[in-house]
């Protein structure tokens, strides 16, 4: 064998064997990616919302992926080996506007019909007191996120005691609005309606006697007394 033709020999080996150890470290890359499915898994377990859509790179080394919750979708490159999240952008925003007051009270009146004797809010919960035209009296809580009626419960005798409008301040309300020393405060049922009756001593010894709706401390009645 001439000298050239070893010289050519040797190079084509070298090159043999630089595309064999290309082969051999794709086909390991292969091998240690994680599935599909191990992917989405492991995603989902991070991240609210669920995959949608998963496409392999051509180079097989990431993973595409799309994510929808409740805040939009999102586009996500996923490390094909590990499963770690290496960029995450929001393509679109979905709307997540709380409804109104107004349109939570109205959807409270649609699943018990009445009249609206109290209303709070509380981590974007509604809660709305409702009496029905039998009397009977309800507490209606609605979701103002997902704009949906969570809990309507009826009130007993003895939860009908749990109000809005303490004793103290019935008194101070009283006075307030009576121009006295507030005394005694009974919580009596009217109608249906829960009400502070609270006795003022006035400056001139007489006596006001000032009823207070116990729900929205509003002063519904002053008597004078001689």
């Amino acid at each position: 064998m001439t000298k050239r033709m070893k010289t050519g020999a040797a190079a084509a080996a070298a090159v043999l064997a630089i595309v064999i150890c290309a082969v051999l470290i794709i086909q390991q890359t292969h091998e240690d990616a994680l599935s599909k499915e191990a992917v989405i898994k492991k995603v989902e377990a991070s991240y609210e919302g669920d995959i949608t859509k998963v496409t392999r790179s051509n180079d097989k080394k990431t993973y595409d992926m799309t994510l929808e919750n409740p805040k939009g979708i999102y586009f996500l490159k996923a490390d094909a080996k590990s499963g770690d999240i290496l960029s995450m952008n929001r393509v679109k925003e979905t709307n997540t506007a709380d409804m109104t007051e107004k349109e939570a009270e109205q959807l409270a009146l649609v699943r018990v019909p009445g009249t609206v004797k109290k209303h709070t809010r509380k981590h974007g919960v509604a809660s709305y007191t409702i009496q029905k035209n039998n009397g009977e009296t309800y507490e209606v809580k609605v979701d103002m996120k997902t704009k949906a009626v969570v809990s309507a419960d009826k009130i007993s005798s003895k939860d009908k005691q749990k109000t809005t409008i303490s004793e103290k301040e019935a008194k101070a309300i009283a006075e307030r609005e009576a121009g006295g020393k507030a005394d005694d405060a009974d919580l009596e049922e009217s109608e249906g309606t829960l009400l502070f009756e609270v006795d003022v001593d006035l400056p001139n010894d007489k006596e006001a006697k000032v009823k207070i709706n116990a729900y929205t401390g509003k002063v519904s009645n002053i008597i004078y007394e001689d």
